[in-house]
């Protein structure tokens, strides 16, 4: 397909485009044209600003009307000849990511098909006909920024380097600033969520935490131990103190994008073991079904969410990104008639129209004092971070017997344990059974890269955990650049939706055993985590081996 600038007249403004698929109103519009004429901006910036859709929800729409397809840029590594056809200046003014060429074609990602003179500007440098393919403007730019800058800089060489530079530095005059700063752009790069630096006998590891599994990335001397201390300074921790864990925090620009490191120490034999947790300041709110939902989940879920009033509880352990769903659920709704407020520790996104505070426990304020506030605030929700203590349960609850719908997290392993974990916080079963409306748990387990994706033929004892005698087929990742040889990129959602219809309120009024309410959610078509699992497995989305390790050995049902 080769692109014109040109856009059609028959063609549909994004706005009304986006209405017709039911991701906006018409307040949503009119708001965010009295949004444009303050900030002069394109609408469908001002709507994803505000948070009314997403931008992929714009490219996806884009990419269904002009019939140009979508292309998910973490997913594809652009070729290096490619690359430096151009430059990074010339990428980021027009806001282009050229990606490969195959023949006389260059596939290039962009936003925007009708930017003025975009097509003669990429055809006239190349001499190449052009295909456009379409992607969200920020992971255009942070790609450009990406590509470019790996491009130019050779990470790895460039962190041997200075480890060798160090090494030789016998009177410690040469600082730790340029190992770190390439350290955590690599880190970056391989998008890492914790970065490990853990002393052994003779050497100092570097493990990062990469889709949810940690992965060991180089060796330091010795020699470099110093680092610990400069990584201290710069969190505003006590160097001296050696004996005792401590915690800090400090933020950092990587790649035109700030983040915030939150550090953590402890002692062990070899010395303090740090622990740095990466946290993009500004983290985008996805779609439930973006998240990993199958399309009938996704209504069971924001149906939950469009409640009145009652209790909504996302459950699962710490980094499964209950949250991140929690976000996308409120998301689904109609801000502009609610008002939300919410208390986080810390606040992970930010959304325009939603109140939003965080706990500062040295000044008093807790969750559960959130909620009291919150009260005469005139709230239609609440969400609370996290419900870990009797007191913010029973604020919690009585809120949501009180007209408001809650929405919190809790950390139990299954949707149906939520119900006796609230009643060890002192809940009363009338009063769980009047306010529960669901429980979603969910774990999130590693895609197989769609890049180096195969087929292969299922084992004798993959069939027997799976369950399935006549399974033939499974997939997995062979590994190549796009995954930096895992076989694996990005995650999805492994979960169970539990609904709490008048059936199951009533059992848990009468206090039964929590197997008789998983029966009778069974009756109702409630469908385990490890089903979920299955049918990922089947559709190659995941692997037979990434359930093991997410879910355990032992075949669980139920």
């Amino acid at each position: 397909m080769i692109a014109t600038n040109q856009k059609k007249e028959s063609k549909k403004p994004i706005g009304k485009l986006l209405m017709e698929k039911g991701l906006i109103t018409e307040s949503h519009i009119q708001l965010a044209l009295q949004e444009q004429k303050i900030t002069k901006e394109k609408l469908g910036e001002v709507l994803e600003r505000l948070t009314f859709v997403t931008q992929y929800d714009v490219a996806t729409t884009i990419s269904e009307q002009e019939g140009i397809p979508y292309q998910d840029l973490d997913e594809i590594v652009p070729q290096e000849k490619v690359l430096k056809m151009f430059n990074k200046r010339i990428c980021l003014n027009n806001v282009f990511l050229p990606l490969s060429i195959e023949e006389r074609t260059i596939k290039v990602a962009t936003g925007d098909v009708w930017k003025p003179n975009l097509s003669q500007l990429i055809i006239r440098h190349t001499g190449l006909q052009l295909q456009f393919v379409l992607a969200e403007r920020n992971k255009i730019i942070n790609a450009i920024n990406t590509h470019y800058y790996f491009l130019e800089h050779p990470v790895q060489t460039l962190i041997q380097n200075e480890i060798n530079m160090l090494v030789h530095d016998e009177d410690m005059v040469r600082g730790m600033d340029d190992l770190l700063k390439y350290l955590f752009h690599y880190a970056v790069k391989m998008r890492t969520t914790d970065i490990h630096i853990r002393p052994m006998e003779r050497s100092i590891n570097i493990a990062f935490r990469l889709d949810g599994v940690l992965t060991t990335v180089l060796s330091l001397p010795p020699q470099v131990k110093r680092i610990v201390s400069s990584i201290k300074m710069k969190a505003e921790m006590d160097i001296a103190e050696q004996r005792l864990p401590q915690d800090g925090r400090f933020s950092a620009s990587i790649l035109n994008n700030e983040y915030d490191f939150r550090v953590s120490t402890i002692v062990s034999p070899y010395g303090e073991n740090v622990v740095l947790r990466l946290l993009p300041k500004a983290s985008s709110i996805i779609g439930m079904g973006q998240l990993g939902f199958f399309d009938e989940d996704v209504s069971k879920v924001e149906n939950m969410f469009d409640e009145p009033f009652g209790m909504v509880l996302l459950t699962g352990p710490t980094g499964s990104g209950k949250t991140t769903t929690l976000y996308a659920g409120v998301r689904s709704l109609d801000l502009l008639a609610k008002n939300v407020l919410t208390v986080e520790n810390p606040i992970e996104y930010n959304v325009p129209l939603i109140r939003q505070t965080q706990v500062n426990e040295k000044a008093g304020y807790t969750f559960s004092n959130a909620i009291r506030n919150f009260l005469r605030h005139d709230p239609d929700i609440m969400l609370i971070g996290e419900i870990r203590d009797s007191e913010t349960a029973a604020t919690a609850i009585s809120a949501s017997v009180t007209g408001h719908l809650v929405l919190s997290t809790l950390h139990t392993n299954t949707a149906i344990g939520a119900i006796p974990r609230l009643r060890d916080l002192g809940i009363r079963s009338f009063l769980l059974a009047d306010s529960l409306l669901g429980v979603v748990s969910q774990r999130l387990v590693r895609r197989i890269c769609s890049n180096c994706k195969e087929e292969y033929e299922a084992s004798y004892s993959e069939k027997k955990y799976l369950g399935e005698p006549d399974l033939t087929t499974l997939y997995r990742g062979k590994g190549c650049e796009v995954c930096n040889d895992r076989g694996y990129l990005g995650r999805t959602l492994v979960y169970e939706i539990l609904t709490v219809d008048e059936t199951i309120a009533s059992l848990i009024d009468q206090e039964v055993e929590m197997k008789d309410i998983a029966e009778a959610a069974k009756s109702s078509g409630f469908i385990d985590t490890f089903n979920v699992a299955v049918r990922k497995v089947k559709e190659g989305i995941t692997t037979v081996d990434e359930i093991v390790r997410v879910l355990g050995s032992v075949r669980r049902v139920g």
